[in-house]
């Protein structure tokens, strides 16, 4: 409880600090406390030399007191200028940050708009932006690039369309409808705006992964700086195509790329 009155607040002014006047105050309270006794014990008031002399003699201890109250003063308040520069660092420093985070998302979306007109296919650039730099915050902006895109890429593929399809009953048809729930689901994951999009049959499916690889490697590309040694060939080699890669050897073996059961129209 009485911790708070020896705080230093640099959210207010001096003044308005406890410790000023108690730093200022208690020096000279304990300086009369001491001549008190002195004064009480007759004293006469006598402005000749030899009275200010004897009341140097007889008060110099008290006076010592009393002067460590403007010295006690002086440094309370260049503790409390030294906090209030720390803490207008710290808020600039801060709102720094959150500009500098606000400028690298901005420019990446509007980098990303170029990207998704160019290949047809809506990007959500917000959610592509934490997938990539998920370590960029708004106290800490972070250029690099997250070191668990490719990972986070393969779990969200195999969770959200390609067990779906594993699962599918192998007596009958892949149905065109299943591909068609599926699949906007993993890309809208992803960052990808998919829901628009009717898959027929499986060129389909392949052409809008090849895009997503190369749209994620132009996104990818925009992480790029001096700390990362990565480049656009090691991306186009990684486990995004990989992943395409594997998917198709086992569209082959499970008869995924034969035609698509739709129950309205028949086969495609």
């Amino acid at each position: 409880m009485m911790k708070k009155y020896f705080k230093i607040y640099e959210s207010k002014s001096l003044q308005e600090n406890a410790i000023f006047w108690i730093s200022t105050i208690t020096p000279i309270v304990i300086s009369i406390a001491l001549g008190l006794p002195i004064i009480l014990n007759g004293l006469n008031f006598d402005f000749s030399a030899e009275g200010y002399t004897f009341f140097l003699n007889e008060f110099k201890f008290p006076l010592w007191i009393s002067s460590s109250s403007l010295i006690l003063g002086v440094m309370v308040g260049r503790f409390h200028g030294s906090a209030q520069r720390a803490a207008t660092l710290k808020a600039t420093k801060e709102q720094n940050n959150f500009s500098n985070y606000l400028n690298h998302r901005d420019h990446f979306q509007k980098y990303m708009q170029n990207v998704s007109d160019e290949f047809d296919l809506k990007v959500d650039a917000f959610r592509m932006y934490g997938i990539l730099f998920s370590e960029s915050t708004p106290e800490q902006v972070m250029i690099k690039l997250s070191v668990n895109v490719t990972n986070f890429l393969e779990s969200a593929f195999e969770s959200h369309f390609w067990s779906k399809m594993k699962n599918s009953s192998k007596t009958q048809p892949y149905q065109m409808e299943e591909v068609n729930t599926y699949f906007p689901r993993f890309a809208r994951e992803i960052g990808i705006n998919a829901e628009k999009l009717t898959l027929n049959n499986y060129a389909d499916l392949k052409a809008v992964l090849i895009k997503i690889r190369e749209i994620y490697r132009r996104a990818m590309d925009y992480g790029f700086n001096r700390t990362n040694q990565a480049s656009s060939a090691e991306i186009e080699e990684s486990a995004i195509s990989q992943l395409i890669g594997e998917f198709d050897s086992w569209a082959v073996k499970n008869s995924f790329k034969e035609a698509w059961h739709n129950p309205n129209n028949g086969f495609f």
